[in-house]
């Protein structure tokens, strides 16, 4: 503030009630759009002072009347010698019933009015600041609850030790797919996509859902302990698609980015099987990549190809999709497991949403037991911990059907 006039100036900055609040202190008021003058800032920063202090004065009467008493008990001490009176006037008890902590009464209230107006000091000041009464600071006490504490643990992922990866190889299996379109006769190193959830051998065996996706060798061994048939931590994701066919008799092979990289050339020269970019779904605003037609190589073909409705449904579920296209994507898969949706009027309901052969209303599941915990750990490990049941396929795998807010939000 040194030099103020000379040179430097203040700029007062304050929100709209504050404004407010200065102009109204002016004596005389003023208009609307005048400019506040330092007077009028002065003149609020006093009046709000002398608020403060008017606020706080039962405050700082009460601490006068506590510290009046217990030194007149300590000068009585020093005459006397007694503990006694120390005690009585400095020790208060530890607990109290709720009347004697918060009951205000009209005789309380005036008895201690009383005992701050006989002493000299503290009625001097009182009277100074022009209190014109005072009231009993019990009445703002904070109440103390005994509240209990809930832990929040903290959700910490334990990740598999570290293992030997599996060496990459293409497999003359794959090689012959690529350059001839055809699967070669009982293939060794082709096998269904759905072999680790335990859902391919019933699905071949129908005609709706056969045939079901299949996968290299190379995608499904990560490491060197790695059979291809359980379940792991090193489960790899689902990218790289190659189809051949059309309708019924497409064949969709899935592979690992290893075989896409070294088959890309044989692919672009051969022009027998397309290779095709997907992703599974995981957030609402997601496009979705199920009917493999976002990009692939070759893009021109002697005719527009999709992968059929089955096709994706089984795609989708083991690869971890979260979010259904379309109503019809959901009605398929509420069908495939078997669940309460697809069977209206089920005389019983597993917890899971799954009704048994012998109770099912509506289309048939190819599946006699219940499906949904082997895919819930396969979409926990596809998730790596993150939370899921918000999704619909969450719910539908925590036994809920999809809401009619959810269902009003999916395309026909």
């Amino acid at each position: 503030m040194r030099q103020l006039g000379k040179g430097h100036s203040v700029v007062f900055f304050a929100p709209g009630e504050v404004d407010r609040r200065i102009r109204g202190l002016i004596p005389d008021g003023i208009a609307p759009g005048t400019r506040v003058r330092v007077l009028d800032v002065i003149r609020w920063a006093i009046h709000e002072t002398c608020e403060d202090i008017s606020h706080y004065l039962p405050y700082w009467a009460h601490q006068g009347l506590d510290h009046h008493k217990r030194f007149a008990a300590y000068e009585e001490y020093r005459s006397s010698g007694g503990l006694e009176v120390l005690r009585s006037a400095w020790q208060q008890p530890e607990s109290q019933t709720l009347e004697e902590m918060y009951w205000i009464s009209a005789g309380t209230k005036k008895a201690r009015s009383h005992d701050m107006y006989r002493i000299p000091l503290l009625s001097e000041r009182i009277e100074l600041l022009g209190a014109t009464k005072l009231v009993d600071v019990r009445m703002t006490e904070e109440q103390e609850r005994e509240v209990n504490h809930e832990v929040d643990p903290a959700h910490v992922v334990e990740r598999p030790p570290q293992v030997q990866p599996a060496e990459h190889m293409i497999h003359a299996d794959i090689r012959d797919f690529v350059e001839t379109g055809k699967l070669p006769e009982s293939p060794t190193y082709i096998s269904p996509l759905l072999v680790p959830i335990n859902m391919a051998r019933a699905l071949d065996q129908t005609i709706e859902w056969s045939p079901t996706p299949l996968a290299s060798a190379d995608f499904t061994t990560v490491t060197d302990d790695s059979d291809g048939v359980a379940l792991t931590d090193f489960l790899r994701p689902v990218n790289w698609i190659l189809s051949s066919g059309s309708g019924k008799d497409s064949i969709v092979i899935v592979i690992s980015p290893y075989e896409a990289n070294e088959l890309l050339p044989i692919i672009r020269k051969t022009n027998k099987v397309r290779l095709h970019i997907y992703a599974p779904r995981v957030t609402f605003s997601m496009r979705s990549f199920s009917d493999l037609t976002f990009h692939s190589i070759p893009n021109s073909l002697a005719e527009p190809w999709s992968a059929p409705a089955h096709v994706r449904t089984e795609l989708n579920l083991f690869a971890g999709q979260l979010f259904f296209d379309n109503k019809a994507e959901y009605e398929r898969v509420c069908v495939l497991l078997g669940l309460s949706r697809a069977h209206p009027g089920a005389e019983k309901v597993e917890l899971d949403g799954f009704v048994l052969p012998a109770y099912r209303t509506g289309k048939s599941s190819p599946f006699a037991k219940s499906r949904i915990p082997i895919l819930k750990k396969l979409i926990e490990l596809r998730q790596k911990g993150k939370g899921y049941h918000r999704t619909h396929l969450g719910q539908i795998l925590s036994g809920k059907p999809l809401s009619e807010e959810a269902l009003l939000d999916l395309p026909a």
